[in-house]
């Protein structure tokens, strides 16, 4: 499947030609292979892959039944498309390995899901000898700035589109001193193997310096190390954990903060079921999907300009509560974050009701109008990508 560049002026045609074809007639010419790739299809990352394949149906390239049968960690073979699915499991040399595996099997689109495989996929992608280099559409990626997946919204890699689930560490470390009004010293994790947690230490070391708090850091190389560097922490005097960099840790981190009564703050939503204590984060997994689904969409009916879509930004914020380790840990939680918890995780069920958005029942020419207005809303003009070469060199 090669890509098809579309001048912004004749978009809306071609567009409209594209949403009056059915997708047979797209997919029989040149059936194409697409990827999806993630480090760990586990809890709320699987909705996002739900809302990537309902997007999918909406647009008529798989057939709801279809969907309904598929498996994770097996591949599917659609009448409109192919997808080679590949879950790293959180080991990270598997994420090289089903990387190359799916540019070996001439995958022309790769999905990915979370900062390591992107930037996995993206590195593979540009060195592959293909021309042009696959596509990389992605999706839970806290920071592809600093990450390095690109430079801004508007300046990346030409074959690179996808979602920034913005995770606002500011707003995290505003809830510390209504959590403890005495709070000055927390310990964070992370782990060198996984840059997004290196970035996030580092961004809760400055939002949290701006309200007089300090910060302690225990880095590891294996999930193992996760308790000594909670014991650790706790020899300091922390006052909370903030911020858990390796999920396979976090029992052991639970254990020992309920023992010492020391409340545990994430950013990461899926951590709540396994303990940890307040959430303050992303929660958009399966509008995420919805998001990539688009831009799959368009570029499988051959509209989607890559070089000229902006990386798009969700900064919707969530808090949630585990009242299970809470109440085992001793830990006071105050009114009013009480009333702003949006929901949470109580004798081992959680209250949130997630409730799937309703696809319009629309013709192919309202499918048309919906999926280019979505485009427009990215589109990268010249003055765009000029304005934030500018702003990346006054950085320098």
């Amino acid at each position: 499947m090669k890509r098809k560049i579309v001048s912004a002026f004749c978009l809306a045609a071609v567009l409209l030609v594209a949403a009056l074809v059915p997708a047979t007639a797209l997919a029989d010419e040149d059936k194409p292979t697409i990827a999806v790739l993630t480090l760990s299809a586990q809890s709320l990352r699987g909705r996002t892959v739900e809302g990537l394949f309902d997007m999918l149906a909406y647009h008529g390239f798989v057939d709801p039944a279809e969907i309904a049968d598929f498996a994770y960690n097996e591949d599917f073979e659609g009448e409109h498309l192919d997808i080679i699915w590949r879950d790293a499991g959180f080991d990270l040399p598997t994420v090289n390995i089903m990387v190359e595996e799916a540019l070996d099997r001439g995958a022309d689109i790769l999905v990915t899901l979370t900062t390591n495989v992107t930037l996995t996929a993206v590195k593979a992608s540009l060195e592959s000898g293909i021309e042009p280099p696959p596509l990389v559409i992605f999706a839970i990626v806290t920071a592809p700035y600093t990450a390095g997946v690109a430079e801004a919204p508007c300046v990346k890699p030409t074959n690179v589109v996808g979602s920034h689930a913005r995770v606002s560490y500011e707003d995290m470390v505003g809830l510390l001193p209504l959590l403890d009004p005495d709070v000055d010293l927390i310990g964070s994790f992370a782990t060198p193997a996984r840059s997004a947690t290196i970035i996030g230490v580092e961004r809760i070391a400055r939002h949290a310096a701006e309200i007089g708090i300090d910060v302690e850091t225990a880095s590891w190389v294996t999930a193992g190390d996760g308790l000594v560097g909670a014991e650790t922490l706790i020899d300091k005097g922390v006052d909370m954990f903030v911020s858990i960099g390796y999920p396979e840790s976090l029992p052991a981190i639970v254990e020992i903060a309920n023992v010492s009564s020391i409340p545990i703050v994430s950013s990461t939503m899926s951590y709540l079921p396994t303990g940890a204590h307040v959430i303050s984060g992303f929660y958009s997994y399966y509008e995420e999907g919805q998001v990539i689904g688009r831009m799959l969409v368009a570029e499988l009916q051959g509209v989607l300009e890559p070089e000229r879509t902006a990386i798009h930004s969700d900064t919707a914020v969530t808090i949630a509560l585990n009242l299970d380790s809470i109440a085992a840990g001793g830990i006071e939680i105050p009114a009013e974050l009480m009333e702003r918890a949006d929901f949470v995780y109580e004798n081992g069920e959680s209250s949130e009701e997630f409730v799937k958005p309703e696809y319009a029942d629309l013709s192919a020419e309202e499918r048309h109008e919906e999926l280019a207005g979505f485009l427009d809303t990215l589109h990268c003009t010249d003055e765009m990508i000029a304005e934030q070469r500018t702003a990346l060199e006054a950085e320098e």
